[in-house]
């Protein structure tokens, strides 16, 4: 199964533009004398943008989120919506996944996959759901389901 949320991207590619244009705005009221009939917010706004900014990446996450279990591995990005540099990639083998669940816990909802790294250890990995709608995270929960109901590797039993 594949869930994404890549349509609201244009969204939240937009609104960086409107809010630098803010910033701009306001700096140029704050620094221009009598600009506008001396119309001046002390920079106030600027101030508020960069924190409404980190707060909402705090509470959110990486917004845009990708799930796609349709192959033989399990492909999972999130990042940014202006790029992808800043972001979280992991595509394992199917059967190297040990636990896969949707934790809704806490003020954030979150995509947990323990697997098995290259390495042979097992790790655990988290990834931001929050901003999912209701409809998608639905989706995703079945996606989860069916993967519990599929052959993992918690049930099989290796001989040596």
């Amino acid at each position: 199964m594949f869930v994404t949320n890549l349509q609201i991207r244009k969204t939240l590619q937009l609104a960086p533009i409107v809010l630098v244009t803010l910033i701009i705005a306001d700096l140029i009221l704050l620094f221009v004398p009598n600009f506008l009939g001396g119309l001046a917010l002390n920079g106030y706004l600027t101030t508020i943008i960069t924190l409404a900014i980190v707060l909402f990446y705090a509470f959110f996450g990486f917004p845009i989120f990708s799930f796609n279990a349709e192959s033989d591995r399990i492909k999972i990005k999130s990042h940014l919506a202006l790029s992808t540099v800043f972001g979280k990639t992991l595509s394992v083998p199917k059967m190297n996944i040990t636990d896969l669940k949707i934790d809704l816990s806490g003020y954030r909802k979150k995509l947990v996959i323990t697997y098995i790294n290259s390495q042979g250890k097992e790790v655990s990995d988290k990834f931001s759901i929050t901003i999912l709608s209701k409809r998608k995270l639905a989706m995703l929960e079945k996606a989860v389901e069916s993967f519990a109901q599929e052959k993992s590797p918690v049930n099989l039993h290796f001989f040596i």
